[in-house]
């Protein structure tokens, strides 16, 4: 798999609206892995208040912004309250010297017919990884390795096969961590189809 194949693929047929988050594919609407995972995530965060939550993602938000500014137009524009995420991340970078071919890529699976936003594509070490930006205060590796493989499913079915994938934790001091998970995870994937026939479950009792 070559940076080039990862840049040729274009996918028109799948849209997405910022504001409501809303992926549609063929102009119908498709669940996000966000949507997919919300049952696992009650249990992840339960007795986080519904404040805490929004905070969080708001955080984790302007810094991914910051984060796509600086790879695609070297703007630093990050907030200086988030100024230390963003230096975690240059830290990463300067160390791990990664080729990053995507950033904020959309992407569907073609059976299973969800859409995922993947935070970052990029050689390490001569191998293809996916790399997902998380500036939560703790890291729950349950939630995390299920959207991993359900990222890198949806790209396999498009043909790109990751080779390593991990998560860049991003601290508030500028510190990171940066956990790989198995290339190739059956037993979360079984999670990721378990999920995604809850949803439909429900998708069929709401049209009825």
């Amino acid at each position: 798999m070559t940076a080039t194949t990862v840049k040729a693929l274009e996918l028109p047929e799948l849209t997405f609206e910022e504001g409501p988050h809303i992926y549609r594919l063929n102009g119908v609407q498709i669940p996000s892995v966000s949507k997919l995972m919300e049952p696992l995530k009650a249990v992840c965060y339960s007795g986080v208040s519904d404040k805490t939550l929004a905070r969080a993602a708001a955080k984790g938000t302007a810094v991914h912004n910051s984060i796509e500014n600086w790879v695609k137009f070297g703007i630093d524009d990050v907030p200086a309250e988030h100024r230390g995420y963003f230096d975690a991340f240059l830290a990463w970078q300067e160390k791990y010297q990664p080729e990053i071919i995507a950033s904020e890529m959309k992407v569907y699976h073609k059976l299973y017919e969800y859409g995922a936003t993947i935070d970052c594509l990029c050689i390490l070490g001569g191998e293809l990884a996916l790399v997902d930006y998380k500036t939560t205060y703790t890291l729950l590796e349950m939630s995390c390795g299920v959207q991993l493989e359900a990222y890198s499913q949806a790209l396999a079915s498009h043909g790109i096969h990751i080779q390593r994938k991990h998560i860049l934790h991003m601290k508030k001091d500028g510190r990171y961590a940066f956990p790989e998970f198995p290339a190739k995870d059956p037993t979360r994937w079984r999670v990721v189809g378990s999920l995604k026939c809850l949803y439909d479950y429900e998708q069929s009792y709401n049209k009825s």
